[in-house]
């Protein structure tokens, strides 16, 4: 009985947040839109959706998978970034306990976010015109900047969405990442990135890495690996 006591307190320690840092982008010229995360649990790449033509969300920390149908449903709507997160913020959500981020086509200038109280620290976010950063956990509030840092070098290289993903993912690990790991940095990871054209579900690219152990190797490192293969395959 005590082991069993023990386990469901484990199972509700609110510690282990889906993900720790991520980051969505839309490209305004192609409308291509991608989005990338990285955390130290078993694996983060449940904690976004794209909607091709349209957006994307991110919800994450306590990763309310209510919340992201309902965010889901409201792009495909056409409904602003904020208007989303307001009705995100309701209680039957429990927003305390998440973090939002919503980047829509149609609103690029407006990108939201909302972190909740209950989120663990370091948490933030920060924005700009096509794109959202996030992240709770982490080392320090640097690894946001790293991120948002390697965004816009990659933006004025004209570097193609997905390049600008992978080294944003690099840079928040390079910054610290979560803090959970120590020197591993992240134990999963994965990257997305789907067309105007694309149907929902299918996306241009899709590469995830999780179930890294702990203090093994760092799952951004080995999501390069993944990436890489995927670019000598895809481009020319």
């Amino acid at each position: 009985m005590r082991f069993l006591i023990a386990c469901v307190v484990l199972f509700l320690v609110p510690n282990w947040s889906w993900a720790t840092w991520s980051i969505i982008i839309i490209d305004p010229k192609t409308g291509a839109i991608g989005m990338a995360g990285a955390s130290c649990t078993y694996n983060c790449s449940g904690i976004g959706q794209l909607i091709p033509g349209q957006g994307a969300i991110i919800v994450q920390a306590m990763s309310n998978a209510d919340a992201r149908r309902k965010g889901v449903e409201m792009i495909q709507a056409g409904h602003t970034p904020q208007a989303i997160i307001q009705a995100l913020r309701s209680p039957v959500f429990t927003p305390e306990e998440q973090q939002y981020a919503v980047v829509t086509l149609n609103h690029l200038a407006q990108p939201s976010t909302y972190t909740g109280s209950a989120t663990n620290s370091y948490t933030g976010a920060l924005t700009m015109k096509g794109v959202s950063i996030q992240g709770n956990t982490l080392a320090s509030q640097d690894v946001l900047a790293a991120v948002m840092q390697a965004v816009v070098k990659g933006q004025n290289e004209n570097l193609p969405i997905e390049e600008i993903l992978m080294l944003a993912l690099e840079a928040g690990s390079t910054a610290g990442g979560d803090r959970r790991c120590g020197e591993q940095r992240a134990s999963c990871a994965f990257i997305r990135m789907a067309k105007p054209t694309d149907k929902r579900g299918r996306p241009t690219l899709f590469l995830e890495f999780f179930g890294q152990q702990r203090s093994g190797r760092n799952a951004v490192h080995l999501l390069r690996g993944k990436y890489e293969k995927w670019k000598a395959r895809h481009r020319v």
